[in-house]
């Protein structure tokens, strides 16, 4: 299901990379990503032919990984960073895997204090874009491991019927019942790299193209596709990587 589901989302980010996807949120974020590069590349320096970038506020793994062209993945591993991947202004991200002894030179270079995290710098990944809840229930399955798969998402146990909210201003890109497992299925994009996706709902109340606004009745929810039991499986993407929901989310 996860693999379908990373598919549709490669094929709208490849849309948007044609042309084929716009909005006035869309080109800022795209405007913004451009100056941010050009910017970014003074705070890049070159240590012993060890190069390292230096966090920026706004900076997220991700948006370096795309920067310099190396999975953020690979950025968390070499870097020694465990998920959820967090960040700090200032911070140095070795973008090859750097000697001993340029860690110790950088480390004697400049220390800089970890400031203390909160929800906003999560959010900060997001382009401030602030979510909302699509419904109000209990959190009956966590991201992460389930087993030997990955869960994606969250599951919100709530009712048949119970209606199911957008979580943030953006346009329909998906909304059917074809993806195998998901069962009716609707996923929103709500800028150049940010999707919301909620899977198996009774009835579709939207269609592909619609712009939604944030708080918008968007489905029924339901337990259509491979659901065990009335819920909402929510999931929030960066690109095609599914992320944590939780972290994002307005706590509670």
């Amino acid at each position: 299901m996860a693999t379908q589901l990373r598919w549709i989302i490669l094929f709208c980010l490849m849309l948007s990379t044609s042309g084929c996807f716009h909005s006035n949120r869309d080109i800022h974020t795209i405007s913004h990503a451009t100056h941010h590069q050009k910017s970014s590349q003074k705070h890049t320096k070159s240590y012993s032919n060890k190069t390292y970038h230096t966090v920026r506020k706004g900076d997220s793994l991700y948006k370096i990984g795309q920067q310099f062209r190396v999975p953020y993945r690979t950025l968390a591993k070499r870097n020694h960073l465990h998920y959820p991947y967090t960040i700090y202004v200032g911070q140095k991200i070795y973008l090859s895997t750097p000697s001993q002894h340029t860690r110790k030179k950088l480390t004697q270079h400049k220390h800089v204090k970890k400031p203390h995290l909160t929800k906003k710098t999560h959010r900060k990944s997001l382009n401030n874009i602030h979510l909302r809840w699509p419904v109000q229930g209990t959190v009956s399955s966590p991201f992460g491991r389930r087993g030997s798969r990955m869960h994606d998402g969250i599951d919100i146990a709530v009712k048949d019927g119970t209606p199911v909210h957008a979580a943030a201003d953006g346009i329909v890109v998906h909304s059917s019942a074809r993806l195998s497992g998901y069962g009716k299925l609707i996923i929103i994009r709500h800028s150049d790299q940010l999707f919301t996706a909620y899977a198996h709902n009774q009835q579709l109340l939207v269609k592909v193209g619609d712009r939604i606004r944030a708080g918008q009745v968007i489905a029924k929810s339901g337990h259509s596709g491979h659901s065990t039991g009335s819920h909402l499986h929510f999931e929030i993407r960066i690109g095609t990587n599914p992320v944590n929901p939780l972290l994002y989310l307005p706590k509670r």
